[in-house]
């Protein structure tokens, strides 16, 4: 069976910054912050966790003890590293979350000082189901830093989304490579998550977009029966996959009376239809897909996505294509560094 994971390889541009400060001679910083980012919800929906090449951990786990002081269970094994509540109300016996009374925004800070070369894993753990954003600063023991742009994403409560993150503190070497494990149930809570939040349409539409998730995922049988030939890629599952990303596409275009047809689907599933309708290994995906209640509800139902859940879901399908051995279009450079975040 074709594993069903992806990594998500995020090259990050970091502009060299410095020096700010010093660290110890060939140990450099890693400070990340995990912030809330929807509107009316005022505390972070994401915990973090770091576990270094030993195996030591530092920040958040249900199952670790609990600190008085941050309110929150906690690991602090890593020598150097912190992790705390942050925002501009600090945290007392009165007010444990340490957001003040104007409801600013309260965020999670991790910080690591003392780092050296190798691979640490950050763990984004779902404290409840929400939008968070994750940004941050690596920084070489000469006091330069990089930056890690403000990234989205979408969490469940109990759900732990996993990033490798190969850090090199030696001056002059590139930013560090961050690999994200996704999988086809990433996309199914990503929707789901998306529509709790008002980001996108009615449940008819949302049943639809699942539904075209689960056949791809159902091709990967196909690429499984012929692995025998030289094919290195799993060509109807990213098909699916890509037509999929067209119809959140559709759902993001303003559809009124004056562009009747502009979040129209119908051009695409009939280009679909003409390239792969008689090929066998899409026999699964037709059968199931005409007797879909989809065809009787699209014109009455609500379909729409917003900017900011499109970004997160259509990233999260570009990055599972990839790894089934497709190509994706980079038609912009969301990781990019630029100014350092005022956190």
């Amino acid at each position: 069976m074709m594993k069903k994971s992806i990594l998500l390889i995020v090259a990050f541009y970091m502009p060299v910054i410095g020096p700010v400060y010093s660290a110890a001679a060939a140990d450099g910083v890693i400070e990340l912050s995990a912030f809330n980012m929807t509107t009316g919800y005022f505390d972070t929906p994401a915990e973090l966790l770091i576990t270094d090449s030993q195996g030591r951990r530092t920040g958040y786990s249900p199952s670790a003890p609990f600190n008085k002081a941050e309110q929150l269970n906690m690991y602090r094994e890593i020598p150097g590293g912190m992790y705390h509540q942050d925002g501009i109300g600090s945290s007392s016996d009165e007010n444990p979350t340490g957001v003040d009374d104007s409801g600013f925004s309260n965020f999670r800070r991790l910080r690591l000082q003392g780092v050296t070369q190798g691979i640490y894993l950050l763990q984004i753990i779902g404290r409840e189901t929400g939008q968070y954003g994750l940004d941050g600063t690596f920084e070489k023991f000469d006091g330069t830093l990089q930056f890690l742009a403000e990234t989205p994403g979408f969490i469940v409560q109990g759900q732990t989304t996993t990033l490798s993150i190969n850090y090199d503190p030696t001056p002059g070497t590139p930013a560090p490579v961050i690999t994200k494990t996704v999988t086809f149930d990433v996309l199914r809570q990503d929707l789901t998550v998306a529509q709790q939040l008002k980001q996108l349409g009615d449940d008819k539409f949302v049943r639809s977009l699942i539904n075209s998730i689960d056949l791809a995922e159902r091709l990967l049988t196909v690429c499984d029966k012929r692995k025998h030939n030289k094919d290195k890629d799993c060509e109807p599952a990213i098909a699916v996959l890509k037509l999929f990303i067209k119809r959140l596409e559709k759902a993001n275009q303003k559809c009124d009376s004056k562009k009747p047809h502009a979040c129209d689907e119908d051009k695409d599933w009939d280009d679909f239809d003409k390239e792969h309708r008689k090929d066998h290994d899409y026999e699964d995906f037709f059968r199931d897909w005409d007797r879909d209640d989809w065809h009787k509800h699209k014109k009455q139902c609500k379909r729409f996505i917003t900017d900011e859940a499109l970004k997160i879901i259509k990233e999260d399908a570009q990055w599972l294509i990839k790894s089934l051995g497709g190509e994706i279009e980079k038609d912009r450079d969301d990781h990019h560094g630029g100014k350092e975040k005022g956190r």
